[in-house]
């Protein structure tokens, strides 16, 4: 399980106000374990803080592009300790319904669809995570995860 270390921790911000202020380490460290598992947020063990005070502030960090930020120091830290190896990676791909349309929302045969790729190193850190509309081409989706 990907934990984070005391020195990459004090790279996060910590500072949110409230009646009753969660750690942030103890947030992040929740949705590490919802993206190192792919479980559903309601699967959230009960050692980690409430499942939908930990989805909102993982919204809040996707909106914002602090999840971004923290996860590019994290792999770096992990490349530079020789954790992270890319030589080797791994891609897969999958379809979901987009019934309430968006921006990133392709027309297919079968209705509104995205499509959702990720690429993970031999390890299963994942390396790029993206949705993309469903009536791309999986060579040019592919193309731009590389890019990211």
């Amino acid at each position: 399980m990907l934990r984070v270390r005391d020195d990459q921790w004090e790279r996060v911000p910590d500072s949110r106000p409230g009646r009753q202020p969660i750690p942030t380490r103890a947030l992040l460290e929740a949705v590490l374990w919802i993206l190192n598992t792919g479980a559903q947020w309601h699967f959230l063990p009960q050692c980690y803080p409430n499942d939908k005070k930990v989805h909102r502030r993982f919204q809040q960090w996707c909106q914002q592009e602090v999840l971004r930020e923290v996860l590019t120091q994290l792999a770096n830290t992990l490349r530079d300790d020789g954790v992270l190896d890319e030589r080797e990676s791994f891609i897969d791909a999958t379809f979901a319904a987009a019934k309430g349309g968006g921006e990133a929302v392709g027309l297919t045969k079968r209705g509104k669809d995205v499509k959702i790729l990720a690429i993970v190193d031999r390890h299963g850190f994942p390396l790029s995570a993206s949705t993309h509309a469903a009536n791309h081409h999986e060579v040019t989706v592919i193309q731009l995860s590389f890019d990211f």
